[in-house]
């Protein structure tokens, strides 16, 4: 029996069935870790849906009070009530802003580029 078990047979036996138990070890802790983040990845996308839903049902809120409905309509549509007035402000342009006369030639213009550069 002690023969037996000390051949290179039951060694080399022995060998091959410990790499075959490493192999599926190896294989399994593999897709173990796959799997958590498989996992972790999932729960992240549940919880920026979660936040979504959340979102959303605060904006359904608000747009079932007529309130939050004008609100909606508004920055959409340029719309009023009947008798509102809408005020349209224009800023006044500023000599700044606009190009003198003498910033139409070949040279002018080069030296107002200069001028804007400092």
């Amino acid at each position: 029996m002690r023969r037996i078990i000390f051949s290179r047979f039951a060694f080399v036996f022995l060998t091959v069935v410990l790499g075959f138990m490493f192999y599926s070890t190896v294989k399994i802790y593999l897709r173990s870790r796959e799997a958590n983040f498989v996992n972790q990845t999932v729960e992240k996308e549940t919880e920026e849906l979660k936040a979504k839903r959340a979102d959303l049902s605060a904006a359904i809120q608000r747009l079932e009070s007529e309130g939050g409905q004008e609100e909606e309509i508004r920055s959409r549509f340029p719309v009023q009530k009947p008798g509102e007035k809408a005020v349209v402000i224009v800023e006044e342009e500023t000599k700044e802003n606009l190009p003198e006369q003498s910033t139409f030639g070949f040279f002018p213009r080069i030296w107002q580029f200069i001028k804007n550069i400092f």
